[in-house]
């Protein structure tokens, strides 16, 4: 009796239809539900989630169809429900095909902005083609897809250089060293001849193009002249030179040609030490000048630091701190290096001398010495210094000559942790 019973079960959990009975009337049978349910990797799936899935799987950043396809999975995406977003296993791939196409799109708006940066009517518009199809050549099938339409159609069509060379021959031969334009028709001239010879393999008639070298070196004699000045100019200072010594740098200023004058960037400092902006002294100071290093740092320039085991040094020459703007770069080969301030942020700008630098790392410690006449130093703007693979959690900490934990300034920036500091400093890393 009880083995009829089970039977009688199995056979109505094996038969769901004989469990089945029909509504009394219309009015009670509901619409019945749209939603397939699909078992797939331990998790249920309705098929509008199983569909999204599916179309992100085959989105590829390398070919033609990323646009479309991506297209596509989001507009999919967008139409799930809350709830049914949340079972989107790898939305977080569609999210970075997302910022893929943002960084395609900024990558399209520079191809387009190079060949849109030189008028069709220009004499370097051909060179200036050649350059943007490379680049644009370069790109996979994808990334091409977001560079509009007409940039495409120039960037595969066939183009020919804006000139001639009889037109280049006439360039050259008209060229002229006192015009104040010397320089830019030189480059001009220089510029279409390259792309002829590119385009053609033309040559110029004989004893053009030694025209066309000549000038050229007038050019380079042109900016070494000026770049003497310029230098002169830059050792001026209120504190060390004479009359004299700014009468000196006028004379020289005023023997340069005007194309030469034109080149020179600093003249307007040279016009302030001669317009009496500063009170400058009747007699030479050399003799008080201190003894300056010969292979100290340059500002904007980058200095590697010298070397003794794991002691750095380096020095800075302190001449004139008001009149200079550009940082020091100093690098070492233990994964450090050094951004020190402009002089003009010095906190005593009335010193002269050299600036004596120490950086030395034990292990997780670092010290960090820096002093100007052998007396201490303070900036106005912060001292960096960068240690590079670092971990991510690892942080920093500044103490003092006793021990004491001081508040440290510093941050993250993909592998490297930057402090900033205003003066010296010992520093340790803490390793979690």
């Amino acid at each position: 009796m009880k083995n009829k019973k089970r039977l009688a079960l199995l056979s109505l959990v094996a038969i769901p239809s004989l469990l089945y009975s029909a509504p009394a009337s219309a009015a009670e049978v509901t619409e019945p539900s749209k939603i397939a349910y699909t078992y797939n990797n331990n998790y249920y799936y309705n098929s509008n989630v199983w569909n999204v899935i599916q179309l992100i799987s085959i989105i590829d950043d390398r070919y033609s169809s990323f646009q479309t396809r991506l297209e596509s999975a989001l507009k999919a995406y967008n139409n799930l429900t809350e709830t049914e977003k949340q079972y989107v296993t790898n939305y977080d791939v569609l999210s970075n095909h997302q910022h893929t196409r943002i960084l395609y799109r900024k990558l399209a708006s520079q191809i387009e902005e190079k060949l849109a940066s030189v008028e069709p009517t220009a004499v370097n518009y051909y060179e200036n083609v050649l350059a943007t199809r490379e680049w644009f050549n370069s790109l996979n099938a994808a990334q091409k897809t977001f560079v509009n339409a007409e940039t495409q159609r120039i960037l595969s069509s066939y183009i020919s250089p804006n000139t001639t060379i009889d037109k280049v021959v006439t360039k050259i031969q008209l060229l002229n060293s006192s015009r104040l334009s010397f320089h830019q028709e030189v480059e001009a001239a220089r510029a279409e001849y390259n792309a002829l010879r590119k385009f053609t393999n033309a040559y110029l008639p004989y004893g053009t193009e030694q025209l066309l070298l000549e000038a050229e070196r007038l050019v380079v004699k042109d900016k070494a002249a000026a770049k003497d000045v310029e230098n002169a100019i830059a050792a001026l200072s209120p504190k060390t030179s004479t009359i004299k010594d700014v009468q000196k740098v006028k004379t020289a200023f005023e023997a340069l040609t005007p194309v030469q004058q034109q080149i020179v960037p600093n003249v307007s400092i040279l016009i302030d030490f001669v317009n009496g902006k500063y009170k400058l002294p009747t007699q030479s100071v050399e003799n008080t000048k201190p003894n300056f290093s010969n292979t100290a740092a340059l500002p904007g320039k980058t200095t590697a630091m010298s070397r003794n085991r794991n002691d750095y040094s380096a020095k800075i020459n302190v001449t004139d701190p008001g009149v200079h703007t550009e940082r020091f770069i100093l690098t070492t080969k233990s994964n450090m290096t050094l951004i020190i301030p402009s002089l003009s942020t010095l906190v005593d700008k009335d010193t002269t001398g050299v600036i004596e630098i120490q950086l030395k790392r034990k292990l997780n410690n670092i010290t960090f010495k820096m002093t100007l006449n052998n007396k201490p130093i303070e900036f106005e703007e912060n001292i960096e210094l960068i240690i590079n693979n670092l971990p991510k959690n690892a942080s920093i900490i500044q103490r003092n000559d006793l021990g004491e934990k001081l508040h440290t300034n510093f941050y993250v920036d993909g592998n490297r942790h930057i402090v900033q500091a205003t003066t010296s400093g010992t520093f340790q890393i803490i390793r979690k």
